[in-house]
């Protein structure tokens, strides 16, 4: 496995613990907190890839090259 991987595998474990002790679920007994967790975690993600998307579109829509306000220089300048 490589690096990424394994940060979003614990990115997303360290998530599902804390949607489970901040509902105070208990998923070894009861089928209904399990149903509720699946609920909100599945909506946690999918609220992740919403937000990746719109960054994407932002980070994609940026003007990244540099203004062609600057000198020119040949191959022949030295360092002074």
């Amino acid at each position: 496995m490589n690096k990424i991987t394994i940060g979003i595998v614990a990115f997303l474990l360290i998530g599902g613990y804390m949607i489970t002790t901040d509902q105070g679920y208990d998923l070894k007994d009861d089928a209904e907190d399990r149903k509720g967790f699946l609920k909100d975690f599945s909506g946690w993600v999918v609220n992740i890839g919403k937000n990746a998307k719109e960054v994407g579109g932002v980070v994609k829509d940026q003007d990244w090259l540099p203004e062609r306000e600057f000198e020119e220089h040949t191959d022949n300048d030295t360092a002074k």
